[in-house]
């Protein structure tokens, strides 16, 4: 015997613990026809009320080493970037301190870079190190987790990577090769990387001020099941880098479906930086 759980026994019990934070919302994953997976209300929402709101599993401002917004919070006055990294910026020492534990290990890796590699670190590549990261901290412990932040709910998100053409494919090997290069002491499924990638091109949200100009890119994994739709019921807003899920309409809570705009209808929303 081996023991402990196997994989299917293991994706079961997050699922399950995902769907019970759920419906203390109100909320549950169900398949919806036509959409395959997707929100769906188990309770009445009225207009303007809070679905869902979370922090992003991981986020990047939109611009490197210029500063034009707080790693932490997406503020962006008064900032000042960390003086060995020279990469993350921050509004103040709370916001630093909050990001230590996963800045420390990222200001380790990009500080020990050369000056050209420096400037091949894009914000996608850095979503990406930041991603690595928090779920090896998560794994070890270091930082919490819970049923609706961890690593589990970004593998169970669709790639599409059977859709992606071959230069594309090519290109994410590439960074991913790259993300391999910064972090030399992390062992990585390359494959996996890539696929991740692929899975930032379709899940990943713009984060957004409140005249919707874009500060950032963040992956909300729990808000990712969310459909989409070209008339919504829902609208998907800002507050910093938090996710605001809102309802448009009056939700019936005989399990109807959630839907945020179509990713096709506006780039503010759904777009990979």
């Amino acid at each position: 015997a081996s023991g402990g759980a196997s994989p299917r026994q293991g994706m079961a019990a997050w699922a399950e613990q995902l769907q019970r934070e759920l419906a203390g919302r109100g909320l549950a994953v169900a398949s919806v026809p036509g959409k395959g997976r997707g929100l769906v209300a188990a309770r009445s929402f009225f207009p303007g009320e809070v679905i869902i709101c979370q922090e992003p599993y991981a986020s990047t401002p939109n611009r490197i080493s210029v500063g034009s917004s707080c790693d932490h919070c997406f503020a962006s006055g008064n900032l000042r970037k960390c003086s060995v990294c020279r990469v993350a910026w921050y509004c103040g020492s709370v916001c630093q301190k909050e990001e230590w534990k996963l800045h420390q290990l990222e200001c380790q890796a990009i500080s020990a870079l050369t000056e050209e590699r420096k400037k091949m670190l894009t914000p996608t590549i850095r979503l990406m190190v930041k991603l690595i990261l928090r779920r090896k901290l998560q794994s070890e412990k270091a930082i919490p987790s819970s049923a609706t932040d961890n690593y589990d709910l970004v593998d169970a998100l669709e790639s599409h990577i059977s859709k992606v053409d071959d230069n594309q494919l090519v290109l994410y090997a590439q960074m991913a090769n790259l993300v391999q290069l910064i972090l030399p002491s992390i062992e990585l499924d390359l494959k996996e990387i890539a696929h991740t990638f692929s899975k930032f091109a379709c899940n990943a949200h713009t984060i957004c001020d409140p005249e919707l100009r874009p500060l950032g890119t963040g992956l909300f994994p729990a808000i990712s099941i969310i459909n989409h739709s070209c008339v919504p019921n829902a609208v998907l807003l800002f507050e910093g880098r938090t996710a605001y899920v809102r309802a448009l309409q009056p939700l019936s809570s005989n399990t109807e479906g959630i839907n945020k705009l179509h990713r096709n209808c506006s780039n503010h929303f759904e777009e990979t930086q």
